[in-house]
């Protein structure tokens, strides 16, 4: 099968912006923490969502840009730690320079969604979650396999596929 979007790398350029921006390291900003040790907190997990929206429709999956969403939850025991760490993060991701610096490497910041307070409380324990949603927009290359037409010459006159 051929690869489309590249995830891990959309997932690695977006986790080490936030990580700059956070001044949180490499333990602390995670793609998921389900396999192994818990971080110690506070920690953000970025999760794709999995959702895939075409804001335009193109005939074929080549240079298609795609819109999707990155879950982002700030894990903390204190509740003004997450709610300044998830205001600065969400803050900083609409910064111009920001946009500019994600741009480079083939991300376009559309919208942040939904800041939320997600906390529970545990039986022996709380946590303080705060999240929202990263709206990106990245672009869907597919290259087949199978031969396409590019020009079809009919009676001297020359057809170009647009």
């Amino acid at each position: 099968m051929k690869r489309t979007i590249n995830w891990q790398e959309i997932l690695a350029t977006m986790i080490q912006e936030i990580r700059s921006l956070t001044n949180l390291d490499e333990k602390h900003v995670v793609e998921d923490y389900s396999i192994g040790n818990k971080p110690s907190l506070p920690f953000i997990t970025v999760h794709p969502r999995g959702s895939i929206v075409m804001p335009v429709q193109h005939m074929y999956p080549m240079h298609e840009p795609v819109d999707t969403h990155l879950s982002i939850v700030v894990h903390t025991a204190n509740e003004s730690r997450g709610l300044d760490l998830m205001d600065n993060l969400q803050a900083n991701l609409r910064d111009p320079e920001v946009h500019y610096q994600v741009k480079q490497k083939g991300i376009i910041i559309v919208d942040v969604e939904d800041p939320q307070d997600n906390s529970f409380i545990g039986i022996n324990n709380s946590i303080q979650q705060y999240g929202f949603d990263l709206v990106i927009r990245v672009e869907r290359n597919f290259e087949s396999d199978q031969p396409t037409i590019e020009s079809i010459d009919n009676n001297n006159q020359n057809i170009n596929r647009n």
